[in-house]
Order: C-alpha cells, then structure tokens, then sequence
C-alpha cells in the first residue's frame, strides 16, 4: 500500500511540476521520460517503508528530484523557488511522521541530516572554487533532511554514491565524446540520484 501511495504522489507531483519546469528550461521532456523516472524512483524509495505521511513525503521528493534535475541538465539550475519550498514541505511531513510514532528522535535526526548536509555541501563549495554551484547547496537541506530521517551518517554514503557516479559518467563523456578535463556536468542529479540510492538501500 505504501509503495502505491508513494509512486502515485510521485508521479502526481512529476505531472504538477511540468509548468514550473518549462518556466525555466521553455521545454519539457516526455511523459515518458519523466512519469516512469518518478515512479521507479518513489518506488524504490517506498517499497520497505509503513506510514502514509513517509510514503507521501517520499514521493514528492522523487517529484521534486525530477523536476529538479531535468532543469539543472538543461539551464544549469537549481532554483531557489523549487529547492526551498520542497525543503519546508519534507521536513514538516517528516517531523510529522516522527512524532507520530512517538519518535521525537527522529524528528531531531531530520533536522540534524539537513544541517549536516548543508554544512558538507558549503564547505565542498567553498574549497570546490567554481565546481559547485550555489543551487548544489540549496537542495542540501532538503536532501539532508531525508536521509538524517534514518541516519545523519546517509549523508556520507549519499555524497560518496554522488561522487562516484559522477566521477564515470564524467570518464564516459571523455572517452565517448573525447571532451577534455575542462568538461562539467551539473551536479544536481548525481547528488539526487546519490541520495536515492541511500535512501533505497536502507530496505536492503
């Protein structure tokens, strides 16, 4: 049941969200694209969790991580109007949740993942010199958030997976397309993709 709510509020959210990202990008990929991204997403997420509240706050994250990094491949964008809002509403559902459950540690937990991350992000940011984008540091917060709901120490395993990935598909592109060092990629999607795959092992 809860791997049903969570992939519909994904997919729901993915659906509400193509104005906002044709605002900025003056395109939209696919239904096919990005209804299925949003559904595996929110269901990888979701399939080993109990509780409305956390499947509803999963899935609109998948929504939020799509819509996100669908901007950031195309304009290099992580808008502030997107990763804010996202932010307040995650963190009130998962606090919700916590104290639901009588887990007022919880509640803390989340909070304490969002500052960690956001912490970690501006310090990559600082000692990164151009590597990094404000807006990689905007959507810490949110992303934090979620993995400090299970662990504050996601957040190393988020940023590890991110770099990772990150790192190959970087070495794909220099071998397939022959670009040189001075190649980038947005950031974006491997930290929300890093973040997905915390979050999905912790039902492994």
């Amino acid at each position: 049941m809860t791997v049903l709510v969570g992939t519909l509020v994904g997919v729901l959210g993915v659906l509400l969200m193509r104005p906002i990202v044709h605002r900025y990008t003056a395109t939209n990929s696919p239904l096919w694209v990005g209804v299925p991204i949003a559904a595996v997403t929110a269901s990888s997420m979701t399939y080993d969790v109990d509780g409305v509240l956390l499947s509803v706050a999963l899935g609109s994250l998948a929504a939020v991580l799509v819509a996100l990094s669908e901007i950031d491949v195309k304009v290099r964008r992580l808008p502030r109007e997107i990763s804010y809002p996202a932010a307040v509403v995650g963190v009130s559902l998962l606090v919700a949740d916590a104290l639901t459950r009588d887990r007022a540690d919880r509640a803390v937990m989340v909070l304490a993942g969002a500052a960690v991350f956001t912490i970690a992000m501006f310090v990559l940011f600082v000692i990164g010199r151009g590597s990094l984008g404000d807006g990689d540091v905007r959507i810490a917060p949110l992303l934090g958030s979620f993995l400090g709901y299970w662990s504050p120490r996601l957040v190393l395993s988020a940023l590890l997976a991110a770099s990772l990935v990150a790192t190959v598909v970087a070495l794909g592109f220099m071998v397939v397309k022959r670009s040189g060092r001075g190649t980038t990629l947005p950031f974006g999607p491997f930290l929300a993709l890093g973040t997905v795959i915390a979050l999905a092992s912790q039902g492994l």
